[in-house]
């Protein structure tokens, strides 16, 4: 059976529960953490088709995330939510 398990990191409540909404639409099980502490825990432990990162936080915590993701989740799909002001103020743009 295909692993449907989809990890959502956000550090905002409401767009925690706006993203298990739809990825539940989609036939999806979302899986959700408040932080990235707690979501590098799971990514070593668990399996995930996908990871759903929307935090507002510095670039390199961010991408050491990914990293990790990749690392012990090969196949996972990455996505990340970001808005533009925050890509720009980083230099990421």
């Amino acid at each position: 059976m295909k692993n449907n398990r989809v990890l959502i990191i956000s550090d905002s409540p409401d767009r925690r529960n706006f993203l298990e909404h739809h990825v539940r639409c989609h036939g999806l099980a979302p899986i959700r953490y408040p932080n990235i502490l707690s979501a590098v825990k799971a990514i070593r432990s668990d399996p995930f088709s996908m990871v759903v990162v929307d935090l507002s936080l510095p670039v390199e915590p961010k991408l050491s995330l990914i990293r990790e993701t990749y690392h012990y989740q090969p196949d996972a799909q990455v996505i990340t939510i970001e808005k533009e002001e925050y890509l720009k103020n980083t230099g990421a743009l």
